[in-house]
């Protein structure tokens, strides 16, 4: 909350991963911004999309400096993913008035299509976090937090949603999905935390929908509950999986299952890594203290 306190620049930040250096930042169409940018989605028509959660999403054209806001797709909006036909997905994490979250469609200039509501069952606020599109089924897999009104200890799980209707048609209260993403094709990558072990699920395209399903990599045999997470997957084009935890661990993932790990350095004020991106045998990935990128070679 603090970041409402004042007023300040809100920004679109950028990285040469050629020079690894920082370039000079985009800036969004707030007029005296509070929040700050929390996710970016760079879509094929060449516009940046992004949300601030507490104030309206929107999106900037690099190339042209055309900037729009989606002041009446309303706050709270979290998480951003593409859809096959230029539509976009985002997460509500949760309705201003404490409400539980949604999952937004979006056409491309920011209008809402559809706004699917994620149910709760007894007092406990479904906040909406990550999602990500199956294009072979047709459904929206989203990882939830359940926060109890009464200030209990929060919980998470992850649903399975008919794009077309809405319907959820799979609920996982475990292991606990912390991440994924699918390829164009339909093919899966799961991040499962499954008690003391991280692993990467990688499934074929129409594959069952359950945590059992697809090849299983462990990624790490003693993570750290309640004390890591993983915040991004990202699939690279030469079809590597970059697994980035807030630890600054990183997993490149090689499409044989191979697995090669950086720890990446932290500050001794801590902070969180957020995406780290691989190209050829280096990794450089965001690191919130302060705003930095981080670079290192794959062992």
């Amino acid at each position: 909350m603090a970041d409402m306190r004042e007023a300040g620049p809100q920004v679109i930040g950028r990285f040469d991963l050629r020079s690894e250096s920082l370039l000079a930042p985009i800036p969004t169409a707030a007029a005296e911004p509070r929040a700050g940018v929390w996710d970016v989605l760079a879509h094929p028509n060449g516009r940046i999309y992004y949300t601030t959660f507490y104030e309206a999403a929107g999106w900037v054209d690099p190339a042209t400096g055309e900037a729009s806001r989606f002041e009446a797709a309303g706050t709270g909006l979290n998480e951003l993913a593409l859809l096959p036909d230029g539509r976009l997905l985002a997460t509500r994490y949760g309705a201003m008035g404490g409400g539980s979250g949604s999952v937004v469609v979006l056409d491309a200039d920011g209008a809402v299509e559809a706004e699917l509501p994620l149910t709760s069952e007894g007092d406990v606020i479904v906040a909406a976090k990550s999602l990500a599109y199956d294009p072979v089924r047709q459904v929206v897999w989203v990882n939830t937090d359940l926060l109890p009104r009464d200030g209990g200890p929060s919980r998470h799980d992850a649903r399975v949603l008919e794009l077309a209707t809405g319907r959820e048609i799979l609920r996982i209260a475990a292991p606990e999905l912390q991440f994924l993403r699918f390829a164009a094709d339909g093919r899966g990558f799961f991040s499962w935390q499954q008690g003391s072990r991280l692993v990467l699920r990688m499934t074929q395209p129409g594959a069952a929908l359950d945590a059992s399903s697809g090849r299983e990599i462990v990624l790490d045999g003693a993570f750290e509950d309640g004390r890591d997470f993983v915040q991004d997957l990202r699939i690279e084009a030469d079809g590597r999986a970059v697994v980035t935890r807030w630890s600054g661990v990183v997993h490149v993932v090689a499409a044989s299952g191979a697995v090669r790990t950086v720890a990446l350095p932290r500050s001794a004020e801590g902070g969180l890594y957020y995406t780290a991106v691989a190209i050829g045998d280096r990794v450089c990935a965001t690191y919130c203290a302060d705003v930095s990128v981080v670079c290192a070679a794959l062992p």
